[in-house]
């Protein structure tokens, strides 16, 4: 039980860790243009929120599958925590960096090793491989987004 707990703190820790060093609603940010499809970007992160726990209950799945079998997956957790980092990253580098070509490149990694791990994961438990299924669909979504503010803000941000 024990495990789990510092599990949901690492993670709640990484999650909002993010967000102490700056906010999406930075003016710059806010003054993007966006695409007019765009219209759900309130509940982003409430999406955000889902797929964290998503991916800290794959993880306490993970490790206590693992410490049953008399494994510590430390490597598995380590690349937990290199998801969390570069997903924790987006905003300090989009918003206090004005790089929207570091937030495709963090997106595109965290999703990157979100496919690697989910795979990686299978065979100890497909549960926890399915608990990565909407970061998995979300992450190349978001991702794809930025582009797109790239593309429709030339010159304001690289």
């Amino acid at each position: 039980m024990k495990a789990r707990w510092i599990i949901t703190a690492v993670s709640a820790a990484l999650f909002f860790g993010g967000s102490l060093f700056t906010s999406l609603r930075d003016p710059w940010f806010q003054n993007l243009q966006r695409p007019d499809w765009l219209t759900f970007e309130f509940i982003i992160p409430f999406v955000w929120t889902f797929i964290w726990a998503c991916t800290t209950i794959s993880a306490i799945i993970v490790w206590e599958k693992r410490t049953r079998q008399g494994f510590r997956p430390w490597y598995l957790m380590a690349i937990y925590a290199a998801i969390a980092i570069s997903t924790s990253a987006y905003s300090p580098i989009v918003v206090e960096l004005r790089s929207l070509t570091g937030g495709i490149f963090m997106g595109g990694l965290a999703t990157l090793l979100v496919y690697i791990l989910a795979f990686v994961v299978k065979p100890i438990s497909p549960k926890a491989s399915w608990l990565f299924l909407p970061y998995a669909l979300w992450g190349p979504f978001g991702t794809y987004l930025t582009w797109l503010l790239l593309q429709l803000n030339p010159g304001v941000a690289n």
